[in-house]
């Protein structure tokens, strides 16, 4: 490339634009000053103008009413008076813009409540909410919200069906910190990941200052459009308080059902009001718990007693409760003994699927200690802590856990994660992944018509000891039952009896520590992936051999501890 063609580098164009500049540069009589490298950096645009609200609606989102598959809650943000506020909804058409509704689709539906929030940026920002009621039961609608002249887009949302189906939901951590910078592709990576999740489950601290209008401004960008098609199911944290006051922006921006605990004769019920609240959405109840109440005890009394009503009258095969500070901390010398000891012992006694907290900055999974079946399979809850925004915490090393009868099977620190949930009719499948969309933690949870329960690590291809025998001390010709956990329901087991050589844990067609080895049979496995077989012992067996049990399948290849003939 000739020098005539060949473009500047930047150091190049500024040394010429230098020589340039020693002078007033002089074309068409006119004097142009040079470009000054180096000037001051732009100012920052100020909160105020970038939050201000205009007649044009933003921060629109929904919200669950206690009747999800017959009625819907939308709320947004504009600059208009509750004379206007308004909403219009039809049955979703194939097609908007030049192809007009057909004569009477479109139900036009007033705001039922406006409520202005007074900001520190200067400016009241109001927000409306419509109820759309006597809907029909999994049916996309398509909808907008404005003020008659000034609408938002088209969104659509499908409700729930009036009885089971599957569905899927995204549940976060805290975001709280780094809102506008490193929440915004965690959100866009779980949409990315889960776009037909019908739910969206915050564990509190969604920001971090609770009457900040600039941080609850750059949250709801964050979400963007998610928000206004996916439903929000949100319980408050500690920084959705300032002091012992809600964030003045809650009630209004999220309408939840007022079927929580009877606290209206608290003197400051409106610091509670619609913090605790459940919706019961296509076989699954969610509970959205109030955990910082836990230092007011008739509060905390009342919460729990309306926790055990809906945990023991409850008409759904699964249930996820959410709270913020957790049953079991993972960092520093965090501890929520009130919540452990109240909480804790109703979600055991009722079965609770999983309990989705936050508060800790950190990822932490387990259960107790004494639910643990195999090395991979346990029947308990799940208890789940995890961080969506960019403010971290050093994990402790597990000691709330242990210390209190659990135990931590998967942790994370300096990590946001977001969690995908599929639920089914029989299996709940639960993923963490970082915010660069890679895996993180996974379980599956299946549980039978008569609510028993096993919780099996994702993606083992389970190896070692792992099989329990009825005991291992035998005589030839006697009975022995082999146990083992973490199949796929029906998945086919072939069932061996190894002598062996030696005491290795890894005995099979890898691993050559055994004499011989006997086919016994085939086992299918239940649909809780649980296998029992019981076989008869060969009577010619000589005394003092030792023996293993082992299971082959397509997903494990395990055995039992060494069997010696008495």
């Amino acid at each position: 490339m000739s020098d005539a063609t060949r473009p500047w580098s930047l150091r190049t164009r500024q040394a010429k634009l230098t020589v340039i500049g020693a002078s007033a540069l002089l074309v068409g009589g006119l004097a142009f000053s040079p470009m000054a490298f180096g000037a001051a950096a732009p100012p920052k645009f100020p909160a105020a103008e970038i939050h201000k609200p205009t007649p044009m609606p933003d921060r629109v989102i929904l919200t669950p009413t206690a009747t999800p598959s017959s009625s819907q809650k939308v709320t947004w943000r504009a600059e208009t008076t509750a004379e206007f506020a308004q909403a219009e909804i039809l049955e979703s058409p194939r097609a908007l813009g030049e192809v007009a509704p057909a004569a009477g689709a479109v139900t036009n539906v007033k705001a039922q409540s406006s409520t202005p929030v007074n900001t520190t940026l200067g400016y009241a920002s109001t927000y409306h909410t419509v109820e759309f009621a006597g809907l029909k039961p999994a049916t996309r609608y398509t909808y907008r919200v404005g003020d008659g002249t000034n609408w938002s887009e088209w969104n659509d949302f499908t409700t729930a069906a009036a009885g089971f189906q599957p569905f899927s939901f995204i549940y976060y951590g805290d975001a709280q910190n780094f809102i506008d910078s490193a929440v915004p592709r965690v959100f866009r990576q779980a949409f990315a990941d889960r776009p037909q999740a019908k739910m969206i489950v915050n564990a509190g601290d969604l920001i971090d200052s609770a009457n900040s209008e600039e941080q609850w401004g750059q949250w709801f960008k964050a979400g963007g459009f998610i928000d206004s098609q996916v439903n929000n199911l949100s319980i408050t944290g500690n920084h959705e308080y300032s002091g012992s006051s809600l964030s003045s922006f809650w009630v209004p921006q999220f309408p939840y059902p007022d079927n929580g605990p009877a606290w209206t004769d608290y003197p400051a019920a409106a610091n509670i009001a619609k913090t605790a609240y459940y919706v019961d959405y296509q076989g699954v109840r969610f509970i959205g718990l109030n955990s910082n109440v836990q230092s007011i005890p008739d509060l905390m009394a009342k919460q729990t007693a309306w926790l055990e009503g809906l945990l023991k009258d409850n008409p759904n095969k699964w249930t996820v409760v959410t709270f913020h500070h957790p049953v079991y901390s993972n960092t520093g010398t965090r501890n929520n003994p009130v919540v452990r000891a109240q909480w804790a012992p109703l979600f055991e006694k009722y079965g609770v699927d999983l309990v989705l907290q936050g508060h800790d900055h950190s990822y932490g999974r387990g259960n107790l200690k004494s639910a643990r079946q195999s090395a991979t399979t346990h029947n308990g809850v799940s208890y789940v802590v995890s961080v969506s925004g960019g403010k971290m915490y050093e994990l402790n090393g597990g000691v709330n856990w242990t210390g209190n009868g659990a135990e931590v099977i998967s942790t994370s620190e300096n990590t946001q994660l977001y969690q995908m949930i599929d639920v089914d009719k029989d299996q709940i499948r639960f993923e963490a992944r970082y915010a660069n969309g890679e895996h993180h933690d996974g379980f599956l949870i299946r549980k039978n018509d008569a609510g028993e329960r096993t919780v099996t690590e994702l993606g083992t291809g389970n190896t070692g000891e792992q099989v329990t025998v009825d005991k291992t001390s035998v005589e030839p010709g006697e009975q022995l039952t082999a146990t083992a956990f973490g199949y796929d329901p029906a998945e086919k087991v072939k069932v061996y009896l190894l002598r062996t050589k030696g005491t290795s844990a890894n005995a099979g067609d890898g691993d050559r520590d055994y004499d011989s080895r006997t086919y016994v049979g085939t086992q299918t496995a239940d649909a809780l992936g649980k296998l029992s077989y019981s076989f008869k012992l060969p009577a010619d067996l000589n005394k003092d051999s030792t023996y293993r049990v082992y299971l082959e399948s397509a997903t494990q290849k395990i055995t039992s501890p060494v069997i010696t003939v008495k």
